[in-house]
């Protein structure tokens, strides 16, 4: 039944990249490497198997010393990675592990290569139940799908229709020798307690609990795609000014409740968390509702909702800069700003800043700066920032490019003409690119 499961899944989603199976050491996980080395052999499939080491137990070592051997009897080399974990305020070690995890997975996956995961329908029906006492919507409860888009590939979850003991009776007929993560007996973990208190219960009375919530999940999924899909049309309708930004205005014209399926649709169509209720309420009295001139916003996780005007953006935080930092650039090469973006020259002829400049220095707002600009005199940045349009959260980390002391250009937004590049020379516009956007 396995080995049927999995050929369906990779006959369905191709084999064309490389399959990488993540791998823990424990039970579920040996038995996905077991079935995808079979697959492996039979359809000449490029298999790789990754394993992170957390630093969270003291076994961690002879845990990854047990993939390593794991691997090596299927004849494969082990991807090890070590994590040095940085908790974010708020965040559990268990939860800083995950994200580390899947940022070395996202690191390694290339185009069209899948990241394979051993849940399975039990670990299914615990998502279920958990996303209910958090009092989710549909998508919550559509908990985790067989494949999604990850990085640049996908991640995919062959055995998520699996029952637990259907896992454990190939690994005991194999003979496969696993870890056991003691952590997973911590009945303080939300997840643990409904693994060993509260299913158990459930099957007793309802032996087909856990493929019964599954099978709920399955629905909540399909009827979440076809919200989606019929409020693309919305969303498409209430679009602002900028790319990615919501009308204040137009999304007024909607019921409440209209509006808050149309924020959920919009975040999640930036591949964001979406905000609980109470942050949803909060963004309609405090955000729509807001006067023209003020610029409020709403935060959950790294996520931040602002408003400029009549727009509404969708915000993910990023690394802090060092504002009073001054940068050397050679414009042959591209400019990295930590926390900011990097700069790029681009050659073109006629036009941008003039070849003959080679190396100028970048340093973002300190206050006070002005522009000279062709029958306007000198101009307060400041000003300028605003008659351009810069929305207030940006104006401190643009790109100001000097030469020696004369400021020639702010990246995205002016450049000096007595530094441009004159008819038939050569030139290089300045490209700026934040996270997740470009200028």
């Amino acid at each position: 039944m396995l080995l049927d499961v999995s050929r369906d899944f990779c006959s369905r989603f191709g084999r064309g990249g490389t399959y990488w199976v993540a791998l823990s050491g424990g039970m579920d996980s040996l038995v996905l490497l077991s079935l995808w080395n079979t697959l492996r052999n039979e359809l000449e499939l490029d298999l790789r198997v990754i394993h992170v080491n957390h630093g969270l137990s003291p076994h961690a070592g002879s845990w990854a010393h047990h993939c390593r051997e794991a691997a090596r009897q299927y004849g494969l080399n082990l991807v090890e990675r070590s994590l040095h974990l940085i908790l974010q305020p708020g965040e559990s070690p268990e939860d800083a592990a995950r994200r580390h995890r899947y940022a070395v997975f996202a690191e390694l996956i290339r185009e069209g290569d899948i990241l394979l995961t051993a849940h399975h329908q039990d670990d299914q029906a615990e998502t279920v139940l958990l996303q209910l006492l958090r009092g989710a919507g549909p998508k919550g409860l559509s908990a985790m799908p067989v494949i999604k888009p990850f990085a640049k590939g996908f991640h995919g979850r062959p055995l998520l229709q699996v029952p637990r003991i259907s896992m454990r009776q190939y690994a005991e007929k194999l003979g496969l020798k696993w870890i056991n993560d003691e952590s997973n007996e911590d009945r303080k973990f939300a997840r643990n307690f409904l693994r060993h208190e509260i299913m158990p219960r459930l099957i007793s009375r309802w032996p087909s609990a856990a493929a019964s919530l599954a099978r709920s999940a399955a629905h909540c999924a399909e009827q979440h795609k076809l919200l989606d899909d019929f409020l693309l049309d919305s969303v498409s309708h209430v679009q602002g000014t900028r790319p990615g930004t919501l009308s204040v205005t137009q999304l007024l014209q909607f019921s409440p409740e209209k509006q808050r399926l149309i924020l959920r649709s919009w975040i999640n169509l930036h591949h964001c968390p979406l905000p609980d209720t109470k942050k949803l309420y909060s963004i309609q009295h405090s955000v729509l509702n807001a006067a023209w001139d003020r610029s409020p916003c709403v935060r959950w996780g790294r996520v931040s909702l602002r408003r400029h005007r009549d727009d509404l953006f969708l915000l993910t935080a990023t690394s802090e800069f060092d504002a009073s930092r001054i940068f050397t650039w050679d414009l042959s090469d591209t400019l990295f700003m930590h926390g900011i973006g990097k700069l790029h020259a681009k050659p073109v002829c006629g036009q941008g800043l003039s070849a003959a400049i080679r190396q100028v220095t970048v340093r973002c707002r300190q206050g006070g700066e002005k522009i000279e600009l062709p029958a306007r005199g000198r101009r307060a940045l400041k000003n300028l920032f605003q008659e351009w349009q810069v929305v207030p959260w940006e104006r401190n980390s643009i790109p100001l490019i000097y030469v020696g002391n004369d400021l020639v250009a702010v990246a995205g937004y002016f450049l000096h003409e007595e530094f441009t590049a004159r008819a038939g020379e050569p030139g290089r516009e300045l490209l700026f690119e934040r996270q997740g956007t470009s200028m």
